[in-house]
């Protein structure tokens, strides 16, 4: 069976290393990739915001997923030679990221780490730990420069 790599990325500033980084990887690797971005649905913050209706939200959403596959798309042309999925998907990129794992039967895991520390690590969480903590097969975490 060939190797099969899923680089998850949230298209901050710091995705484009990981992107590369991970690419990198599965060269080394021999492996298909999968390159996926979770579009965070954030329930706890959306009390504040009761003034825009449901189907805004929705729409919001669906805005950011579509602009996420074509970001993710310029990268896939970019590789013609390798053999690139893309998915998008809106969720919770903790357990989104980990599901995708399991459905796309890969090997290994690349994520990117923003490198918060203090209050703002404990208010937002850390996607990347939570995935280290909980994944079944390795993780390569990229953090990001400073």
């Amino acid at each position: 069976m060939k190797n099969k790599v899923l680089i998850s990325v949230d298209l901050s500033e710091s995705s484009v290393e990981v992107i590369n980084k991970g690419i990198a990887f599965a060269k080394r690797m021999d492996a298909a990739i999968v390159i996926t971005s979770i579009v965070p649905v954030y329930v706890d913050y959306l009390q504040s915001q009761m003034s825009i209706i449901p189907t805004q939200w929705d729409n919001i959403y669906q805005d950011q997923k579509n602009g996420a596959i074509k970001e993710l798309n310029l990268v896939k042309e970019k590789h013609p030679e390798l053999s690139i999925e893309i998915v998008v998907a809106i969720g919770n990129p903790k357990y989104d990221i980990l599901e995708q794992s399991i459905k796309q039967e890969v090997n290994y895991l690349v994520v990117g780490t923003h490198g918060r520390t203090g209050w703002s690590h404990a208010l937002i969480g850390s996607t990347a730990e939570y995935i280290i903590r909980h994944s079944t097969i390795p993780v390569l975490v990229i953090p990001m420069k400073k």
